[in-house]
Order: C-alpha cells, then sequence, then structure tokens
C-alpha cells in the first residue's frame, strides 16, 4: 500500500531532554514576552504527515511512524509551559508526541507547525493526527 500525503509544513520542534535543558534560562521565558522570538525550540524543518507517519527533514531527520505513536496531546505542560510564549498561548499551543523507539525506549518531541509569529497550524495537525490514529 502506498502511503497518501495528507499534510506538509515547516515546523520548530524539540526533543523533551532539550527543553530540560532550556528551562533553566530566564532570560528566554522574558524575553518571549517581550520580543518576536520564535517559540522555543532546538531544531526546525519541513514537515511531512503521510497516511502512514510522521516525517520530519532538516537541521535533523526524524521519522514517526503512525504505529509507534503511544500519544498525542495539544497544550502546555511543565516542559513547555504556557508562560513561555507570547500572550500566554492564548493562539496556539504546542503539539506534544510520544513514540516508541524500542520495547523499552520511548521519545517524546514538542512541535509548533507553520508558526506565523502569533498563530500556527498546530490544531489543524493534531485534529488530522488523531482522525489518523483512530
Amino acid at each position: 500500500m502506498v502511503a497518501q500525503k495528507m499534510l506538509e509544513g515547516n515546523v520548530l520542534w524539540s526533543y523533551d531532554h532539550e527543553l530540560t535543558e532550556k528551562n533553566s534560562s530566564w532570560f528566554r521565558k522574558i524575553a518571549n514576552f517581550f520580543s518576536f522570538l520564535t517559540p522555543r525550540h532546538n531544531h526546525e524543518g519541513n514537515i511531512l504527515l503521510a497516511s502512514n507517519g510522521l516525517f520530519i527533514t532538516g537541521d535533523e531527520q526524524l521519522e514517526l511512524p503512525l504505529s509507534h505513536i503511544e500519544e498525542v496531546y495539544m497544550g502546555f505542560d511543565d516542559l513547555f509551559p504556557a508562560s513561555s510564549v507570547k500572550n500566554f498561548g492564548l493562539f496556539w499551543q504546542p503539539i506534544r508526541i510520544r513514540s516508541t523507539i524500542s520495547r523499552s525506549e520511548s521519545q517524546t518531541v514538542y512541535l509548533v507547525i507553520n508558526h506565523t509569529g502569533i498563530f500556527n497550524d498546530n490544531q489543524t495537525w493534531f485534529n488530522t493526527l488523531i482522525s489518523l490514529l483512530r
């Protein structure tokens, strides 16, 4: 079966362990409030949602087959708090995806897709991803 392309765009993203390291920067937290800095991220590139998974290309490659995705969540948490973005997240929230790498190992990534400075397309991507996983 050939995978069907569903959505594509640009993405700002980080692994959870990278955000843990960034949480210690008080300057970054305050700077996000008063400037036009991009949301917290460590990587950027292009993202493709296909009927068989998520594929990111850019400064780092990442493939998340749908069969390996354990959890999809849209919202803020301790690693990516609403206080770290302009307007306390009034206009958008990050997508968090936890997936398995092996039987005993998992990874968590945070995504901000097609960010324009105020808005992004996370809601559309979240809804489409959830519908594919059902």
